[in-house]
């Protein structure tokens, strides 16, 4: 079949078209992308529906990785996002922990994204590198400023005049004007209570999802300051609390001595199933003028379920598949040894910060050959070996896994990689 143009079908749109394939752009509510068989004119054709927000075009490689990736390019995780919204709406609170750059962020924004289609008002607040109090109540303040829209930001535009400043110092907040008590009047403890307000406003409950939330143990009792408000929230507002250092997070909701012990559900972030992201990578080529050809089975095996990772190799392999062509066993080499190029310094620094005894555990987890705790493995002897299993763990270096050899894999699939190549310097 040639060329097609202006051909339309109920709710999508023609992008374009090639010898045997059909790109359809749907409408806004149009909530994934991926190729299906159709036949018209008894000729079979693959059909491939991208997002109408998507914007894709042949010449521009339709796959990002060095950023949070838009709310319609979420791959594989309607499962979590329900879980949290339905305790949200039971009036519970949620806690997730996933490595960074597995895509914890973009499901965040997605999960407040439907929140939000289905009433609820939303908030979005990012931990990272909180300093101290003042700070955590500064960014706070920000994120209901930046994220409230039409009435109630121009509400909270004049109710933010009345709320105690918070002191600044050289730009920065400064500490010392927030106390660790959390009275009534505290800057911190008015920011805390703002989905009170808000929910006294306009009979809407708020959803605030906390990011990064293990810095805000570098605030002094921040975590005990923090819960000591919200607890009396009840049906006015329910929080995710998301974080990337498992041990940290562990620290804060396992550990019966913090305030939020057992406050909040956990809720996993398991590897991407390599159906939802094989469906994906190949309606991204196809929608783009190539196809992934032989590259997809090794590009899914080498990823692992890994987000981030996953979509850096589908980047390099699209780069080097020429238009209208499909990937082969060239290519997709070219693409893995770009992509281990790209990530070479990352994993020489997670290197150089390690002890010996946890290289030689990352080393024998990487290379998979014998259980961890076995004679024949290349980690440490004796307790020696179990902590520096545990340190990695609660680094987000490996996790846990019964299908594997040592019990363990590391997390990120590329220092996995670099690892068994003998860790090359360039």
């Amino acid at each position: 079949m040639g060329f097609l143009w202006g051909y339309q079908l109920a709710s999508t749109h023609l992008l374009t078209a090639a010898p045997g394939a059909i790109v359809l752009r749907g409408n806004d509510d149009c909530s994934g992308s991926g190729a299906k068989l159709l036949h018209i004119w008894s000729e079979p054709v693959t059909l491939v529906v991208v997002p109408k927000s998507a914007s894709l075009s042949a010449g521009v490689n339709p796959f990002r990785y060095s950023d949070p990736i838009p709310v319609e390019d979420l791959v594989d995780r309607e499962v979590e996002r329900q879980e949290m919204i339905d305790l949200a709406w039971s009036a519970n609170n949620a806690r997730m922990v996933a490595p960074r750059r597995y895509g914890k962020t973009s499901l965040l924004k997605a999960t407040l994204a439907k929140a939000g289609d289905e009433g609820w008002t939303t908030v979005y607040v990012d931990f990272f590198g909180v300093l101290d109090l003042a700070d955590i109540a500064s960014r706070i303040e920000t994120a209901y400023s930046e994220q409230l829209t039409g009435r109630l930001r121009q509400w909270f535009t004049s109710l933010r005049r009345t709320l105690r400043p918070v002191a600044r110092l050289g730009g920065g907040p400064v500490s010392l004007e927030v106390s660790t008590a959390a009275g009534p009047g505290d800057p911190l403890t008015e920011r805390l209570n703002l989905p009170l307000r808000l929910y006294e406003r306009d009979g809407r409950r708020v959803l605030v999802a906390f990011d990064e939330f293990q810095d805000v143990l570098a605030a002094t009792n921040a975590d005990a300051v923090i819960r000591s408000q919200i607890q009396h929230h009840g049906d006015a507002a329910s929080y995710i609390f998301a974080g990337s250092q498992v041990g940290m997070m562990d620290g804060l909701f396992a550990d019966k001595r913090r305030a939020f012990y057992a406050q909040a559900r956990p809720v996993a972030l398991p590897p991407l199933s390599p159906l939802d992201l094989g469906e994906f990578i190949a309606g991204r080529f196809a929608a783009t003028g190539k196809d992934v050809g032989a590259g997809l089975g090794p590009l899914l095996d080498t990823a692992a379920g890994h987000p981030q990772r996953a979509m850096l190799l589908a980047h390099e392999l699209w780069a080097v598949t020429s238009p209208g062509t499909a990937a082969d066993e060239e290519c997709w080499a070219a693409a893995l040894n770009a992509a281990l190029a790209a990530s070479r310094e990352e994993a020489k620094t997670i290197w150089s910060h390690l002890s010996t005894g946890e290289r030689q555990v990352l080393t024998a987890v990487a290379e998979n050959q014998a259980g961890l705790y076995s004679t024949a493995s290349r980690a440490p002897r004796g307790g020696s070996r179990l902590r520096a299993a545990e340190s990695l763990v609660a680094a987000s270096e490996i996790t846990a896994d019964t299908n594997t050899r040592t019990g363990y894999r590391v997390v990120d699939p590329l220092l996995a990689e670099w690892l068994r190549n003998g860790r090359p310097v360039q």
